[in-house]
């Protein structure tokens, strides 16, 4: 009885060999595939914040009504977009890492602002671009207003 289990035996040992070694590197090559997917979606999120900024600038230093559209694919994952104390853009990304936001700055100061017109964007430079989040192809306008007298960049969705 002792010769009838031990080729059992092998087979298990085999089998527990095979599966140490695939087990964990299937683990391996999900979590390098996530880490990955997760780069790419961040890369996007950086140029299109880039971009916008750069073309913001662009558009300030040409002077008053001046404008470009941009057409930018935006990613999944982008829950909110909105601006900072009219300098800084923000978007609040969910990924499978979790949740982050993405700032951008201008090198120079320009006043931004969005058509959003709450209180808060009003006042104090608070302004919702929710119009920009969501999956898939969005047309930007970028332009120069003239408001209150003062020249300031306004980004919003193109219609």
């Amino acid at each position: 009885m002792y010769k009838k289990a031990q080729p059992a035996l092998e087979y298990l040992m085999i089998i527990a060999l095979v599966l140490g070694i695939i087990v964990p590197t299937t683990y391996f090559l999900f979590r390098t595939t996530s880490e990955s997917n997760v780069k790419i979606l961040y890369s996007q999120i950086n140029r299109i914040g880039n971009n916008i900024i750069d073309t913001a600038e662009t558009v300030f230093f040409s002077g008053e009504d001046s404008k470009i559209v941009l057409e930018v694919n935006m990613p999944k994952g982008i829950t909110s977009a909105k601006i900072l104390a009219n300098r800084e853009l923000v978007f609040e990304v969910v990924s499978e890492l979790g949740t982050t936001e993405a700032v951008f700055f201008s090198s120079t100061t320009i006043p931004i602002i969005s058509d959003d017109s709450a209180v808060g964007c009003v006042n104090n430079g608070n302004c919702d671009l929710s119009d920009l989040t969501g999956e898939g192809l969005k047309r930007i306008s970028i332009e120069t207003i003239d408001y209150s007298g003062t020249l300031k960049v306004r980004i919003m969705e193109a219609s």
